[in-house]
């Protein structure tokens, strides 16, 4: 931890603010995610096929959000994009207070989507902007552990809410905490768009990012990561809850454990991968993580199921310690916004089909627990595209002691 304070002191602002507001943001989330699915199952007494309907329509509608957010990062700038999505997730973060029925949580659910996803393209083409290739890996490394130090804090809270009154609660607190950060970014962050990047960007010029097959190649392998991960939001809430006999509090400590894992080792783990090729890093974390859901399926209990989340966030620790800068290092200057942008499009749709296909699977499965076999089997599978990744990326991309590229400078 003293590390990441020494890199925070010497860090540009707008990475620091960035790096507070994170950890204020996912307090919210904290607070709400690990159980967004028992609100759907046991406060509006949802059918699984509805909660799947509900989690897919909000990932479909975090799809066109997360390719406008990186168009308007690169053409208005990253920080009016940033304060509009935080302030307009406030509001519909309150929202979910007043939904009583399947359409209304839908509706909200898709807007809720909508504002959230434009906020990531921004904050990362922000982070490339301000920090230069080498130290990025370091950089989105520290962004996680900001980020998993709210969600240590968000589930504890949010337990405690459940337990002491009702989950419905928990989004009057989000919204407040929402609120909170867009003030902070309002008033500390300052614009970081460099001034080459004011082309007219067009749904066109995104498409054309396709033309990268290396990074295209890398956004597909990732979008099949958040298909089986995306079940640590959807399906391991209801199966740990029905299944296992995990109650709500005891699985938001779950999230704890793993965002407390993430804080102690991702600037470690980081630190000790970088001098690595990087698809083999990306590899041994999609493995790692794989095995991880797949042993879901022999967990009977609170601490056999612990034991398989700390493989998964193992897995996830290493797979993440790296993909970002990766993606940055691949994107020019001008269309980091785009590239970031595209790169959550694809990301985000494979998180949506794993949600629904997942939901669908444990409602139709007779022995619900072969449901992690299934979707450990798939990430062990397309884990053979990175070899392939390897051998089309650039060598400066793919092996961080070569260095092609001149390295760019700090901007405060």
């Amino acid at each position: 931890m003293s590390q990441v304070l020494e890199d925070l002191r010497r860090a540009p602002r707008a990475f620091k603010v960035l790096v507070v507001s994170a950890l204020v943001e996912n307090m919210a989330f904290g607070l709400v995610i690990p159980y967004l699915a028992l609100f759907m199952l046991n406060d509006l007494m949802l059918a699984l096929p509805l909660i799947g309907i509900v989690l897919a329509g909000y990932t479909v509608a975090g799809m066109p959000s997360t390719i406008i957010g990186g168009m308007l990062a690169d053409r208005i700038g990253r920080k009016i994009v940033l304060v509009s999505s935080l302030g307009l997730m406030s509001l519909t973060m309150l929202l979910y207070f007043f939904v009583d029925s399947f359409e209304a949580l839908l509706i909200v659910a898709v807007a809720d989507s909508f504002v959230g996803y434009l906020y990531m393209p921004a904050a990362n083409a922000m982070i490339a902007d301000v920090i230069p290739s080498p130290d990025r890996p370091r950089a989105y490394s520290t962004l996680r552990i900001s980020w998993n130090i709210g969600v240590i804090f968000g589930p504890v809270i949010g337990a405690i809410i459940v337990a002491a009154y009702s989950m419905r609660l928990l989004f009057v607190f989000g919204s407040v905490i929402l609120a909170i950060a867009c003030i902070m970014n309002t008033v500390l962050i300052r614009e970081t768009k460099p001034k080459d990047a004011g082309e007219t960007i067009t749904f066109r010029k995104v498409m054309n990012v396709a033309s990268d097959h290396p990074f295209l190649l890398l956004s597909g392998l990732t979008a099949v990561f958040w298909f089986f991960f995306s079940q640590w939001l959807s399906v391991l809430p209801i199966y740990a809850n029905g299944e296992l006999g995990v109650d709500e509090a005891a699985f938001g400590l779950l999230f704890a454990v793993s965002a407390l894992m993430t804080v102690a080792f991702q600037l470690w783990v980081t630190s000790r991968v970088t001098n690595y090729r990087r698809s083999r890093i990306l590899l041994t974390g999609h493995l790692v993580a794989s095995l991880g859901f797949a042993l879901v399926f022999f967990a009977t209990e609170f601490y056999t199921l612990l034991a398989c989340i700390v493989v998964i966030t193992l897995g996830e620790i290493v797979f993440m310690s790296v993909v970002s800068a990766i993606i940055a290092d691949l994107a020019p200057a001008a269309k980091r916004g785009i590239y970031m942008g595209f790169s959550g499009l694809i990301q985000t749709m494979g998180g949506g089909i794993g949600m629904l296909f997942g939901t669908w699977l444990l409602d139709i499965l007779p022995d619900k627990a072969f449901v992690w076999l299934a979707f450990g089997g798939i990430g062990a599978m397309s884990a053979v595209g990175y070899p392939i990744f390897a051998r089309i990326v650039r060598p400066d991309v793919e092996n961080p002691k070569v260095r092609s590229v001149k390295t760019e400078p700090m901007l405060d």
